[in-house]
């Protein structure tokens, strides 16, 4: 018996985007991809004898919501003490200039997030956890940490200095960040279901963690120039935190969420505490490695940042070319695994290989929805609905075909079929005329 359920009977829609001529009983289903694995879709069959759990969707949106506000107190709280002590002249400049790059991070982010997108609300609680909620336990748990772990060295030494900013600042810096994506993984466990979709979370945090620190280490260097009639310290500190190194938090935390990702992606729980463990730590090794090179360097006083360009040319640049590498890689994996699994479906009768093509394909995509909303912007919602539910069960499939299935995820798959359903007819009828006009034999539009 067939794995993937069968479309419905009734009358098919349109094609998924123009020039996409559904396939017929002739057309033999001609896609360029072998099934890999023949027997996998029988795993997913309907479920027998099992009642439908009601879904409480007010439960989920009432933990977001809960959670986004008890994080925007925390980022109250974090304002109100301590950057708001800088001034607001400061605090204008400084957060100012914190934006700079907190945007070039966003941009790779959207980048990489747009060909599989996540759900805006677990971005932003990403974001907003970096910024507010692993800040705020930075400080309390920092200043611990230093007290019980670092007791011997003496109150503004170097040596306190050297430990401070090469053990505890990576040590509870990317525990705190690695929290915000262990409670994604708790509570939103569906939203994390890849490598792709851990490194976005964990570069989002990493970002919000940036903003709010550069705000701080802006406001102290611009305080430091005026102290001392010059701004040569205050872009020192822009060109570095600012344009040289923007992807630096981001780079330390994006190994942890690779990990984890790789472990949902897989569904085994000793993964995640393996490779998610290991990404932790070797984040850990990279931000040590990054803040206590600086101590290392040694000093030229005629080209003051000459050391720290070397070390970064020959050190930091090859490590960041790698991540980028490695997000290059995962976004082609998934456009494998998105025609892959969709060609299941299209072997079904969900989508003609021409669909397939479409959705695969950002441009394709994009035409797609250019299409529909030439019939009006509810049919262009419908086409980005209709995309948006047949990427998430591309993966959603491979997910499971990874792991084994469940009741959760054979609903999954029915709901998602269904919502392709709905949105197909609606397309459909919303681009078919339906009035003629009158001593016309030509339709039409409403």
């Amino acid at each position: 018996m067939s794995t993937i359920p069968a479309p419905p009977r009734a009358p098919q829609p349109g094609p998924v985007g123009p020039g996409a001529a559904t396939a017929g009983p002739s057309d033999g289903y001609g896609y360029d991809v072998q099934r890999v694995d023949p027997q996998g879709p029988g795993r997913l069959a309907e479920p027998r004898g099992q009642e439908r759990r009601p879904r409480r969707a007010w439960v989920q949106r009432l933990y977001w919501i809960l959670s986004l506000l008890g994080l925007a107190a925390t980022g109250a709280a974090v304002w109100f003490f301590v950057i708001r002590p800088l001034g607001l002249g400061t605090s204008l400049v400084a957060f100012t200039s914190a934006l700079v790059p907190v945007t070039i991070v966003l941009t790779a982010v959207w980048w990489v997030d747009r060909y599989t997108p996540q759900p805006r609300i677990t971005l932003v609680y990403a974001f907003v956890w970096g910024a507010a909620g692993s800040v705020a336990l930075t400080f309390v748990i920092g200043g611990v940490f230093t007290e019980l772990a670092l007791p011997e060295a003496e109150a503004g030494s170097a040596t306190e200095s050297f430990l401070g900013a090469a053990v505890q600042a990576p040590l509870v810096e990317e525990s705190m960040k690695a929290l915000g994506l262990a409670a994604l993984l708790i509570w939103g466990r569906r939203f994390l279901g890849g490598p792709i979709d851990g490194v976005v979370y964990a570069v989002l945090i990493a970002a919000g963690f940036a903003f709010t620190e550069n705000i701080l280490y802006f406001g102290r260097s611009f305080h430091e120039a005026q102290a001392a009639g010059t701004v040569d310290v205050f872009w020192q500190t822009f060109l570095l935190r600012g344009l040289l190194s923007p992807f630096a938090h981001a780079s330390f935390t994006a190994l942890c969420g690779l990990g984890l990702g790789i472990a949902a992606e897989r569904r085994s729980l000793m993964l995640y505490f393996g490779l998610g463990l290991g990404g932790l730590s070797l984040g850990m090794s990279l931000h040590a490695l990054w803040n206590g090179s600086s101590f290392f360097l040694e000093p030229d006083p005629e080209h003051p940042l000459a050391g720290f360009l070397r070390y970064y040319l020959t050190v930091q640049v090859p490590i960041f070319l790698l991540l980028v590498a490695i997000v290059l890689f995962l976004r082609l994996r998934e456009k494998r695994i998105l025609r892959r699994q969709l060609s299941e479906y299209g072997r079904a009768g969900w989508f003609s290989p021409a669909e397939v093509e479409v959705l695969i394909s950002m441009r394709g995509r994009a035409r797609a929805e250019r299409w529909a909303a030439r019939h009006g912007a509810v049919a262009r919602m419908a086409m980005h609905d209709l995309i948006l539910a047949s990427v998430e069960l591309g993966m959603e499939r491979h997910g499971v075909l990874q792991g084994r299935p469940t009741e959760r995820t054979r609903r999954r798959e029915r709901e998602l079929l269904e919502r392709i359903t709905v949105d197909r007819r609606q397309v459909s009828a919303l681009e078919r005329p339906v009035v003629r006009g009158a001593g016309t034999s030509a339709p039409v539009p409403v």
